[in-house]
C-alpha cells in the first residue's frame, strides 16, 4: 500500500496533469506547456526580504529613482513595485521583464475582464485555470508553499497575482529556453504560440517584442 506522503505526492502529480490537459485545450492571456515539453528544472533559491533588500543595495538593479518614475508614470504605488522587484528576484527573471508584462497587460491597474469567454484577473490578467498550473509548478517545481487559486483571491490580491505570474514566467522560461516563445505562450496560449510560429517561422510576436522592448526602456529610467 501507498504511505500517506507517496499518496499525496501521486496525488499532486495527478492533478498537475489534469491541469496540464486542461491548458493544452484552451487559448487565453496564459497557457501551460505541452507535456511532451516539461522538464525537470533546477529549484529556485528563493531570497528573503533581507536578503533581496541587500542584493539591489549591492548591484543597484532596482534604483529608488527607476521605481518612483514608473510609479508617476502609471500611478501605481511605489511598495507595488518594490514588490513586483521581490518576485523577480525570488524567480531569477531578468529586472523588470514581470514589470514590463505587467504594464503591457494591464498598466498596473488592478481588474477583471472577460476575454475569449473566461475571466482574466488583476494586474497580470492571468487566467483561473492558468493560476491554477502557475500553483502547481510554483509548489511542485520551486517548491514554495503559497495558497491555492481561487476567483476571490486573483480578484482581491494584486501581490499573489504578480506571485503567481512571476513564477509561471520563469516556469516557461525553465521549458522553451526563449525568451520570445515565453512571453508568446503567456499571451497567446499554447495554441496560440504554435499557431503564430507556423505563420511566422518564429516566436517574437508583436507582444513578446513590446516586453522585451519595455523592460530595456524601464532599465534606462
Amino acid at each position: 500500500m501507498l504511505s500517506e506522503k507517496r499518496f499525496s505526492r501521486v496525488l499532486a502529480v495527478l492533478l498537475f496533469a489534469v491541469f496540464i490537459t486542461a491548458q493544452a485545450m484552451t487559448t487565453g492571456t496564459a497557457a501551460f506547456a505541452e507535456e511532451k515539453e516539461i522538464v525537470r528544472i533546477e529549484e529556485c533559491n528563493p531570497l528573503s526580504s533581507k536578503e533581496i533588500a541587500e542584493s539591489n543595495q549591492e548591484n543597484q538593479k532596482y534604483k529608488k529613482e527607476t521605481l518612483q518614475r514608473i510609479a508617476q508614470e502609471y500611478h501605481v504605488d511605489y511598495d507595488y513595485l518594490e514588490y513586483i522587484s521581490h518576485v523577480e528576484e525570488t524567480f531569477q527573471l531578468e529586472p523588470y521583464e514581470l514589470f514590463a508584462l505587467i504594464a503591457i497587460e494591464s498598466k498596473f491597474v488592478s481588474s477583471t475582464k472577460m476575454d475569449g469567454g473566461s475571466l482574466s484577473f488583476n494586474t497580470t490578467q492571468m487566467k483561473l485555470a492558468t493560476a491554477k498550473t502557475a500553483y502547481m509548478a510554483i509548489t511542485d517545481y520551486y517548491h514554495q508553499d503559497i495558497t491555492f487559486p481561487d476567483q476571490a483571491r486573483l480578484t482581491a490580491d494584486r501581490n499573489y497575482a504578480a506571485y503567481l505570474a512571476g513564477g509561471y514566467l520563469r516556469y516557461l522560461h525553465d521549458v522553451y529556453k526563449n525568451q520570445g516563445e515565453s512571453y508568446t505562450a503567456y499571451r497567446m496560449g499554447i495554441n496560440g504560440r504554435l499557431t503564430y510560429y507556423q505563420a511566422y517561422g518564429n516566436y517574437e510576436s508583436p507582444y513578446a517584442v513590446q516586453i522585451k522592448t519595455l523592460s530595456q526602456s524601464f532599465k534606462q529610467y
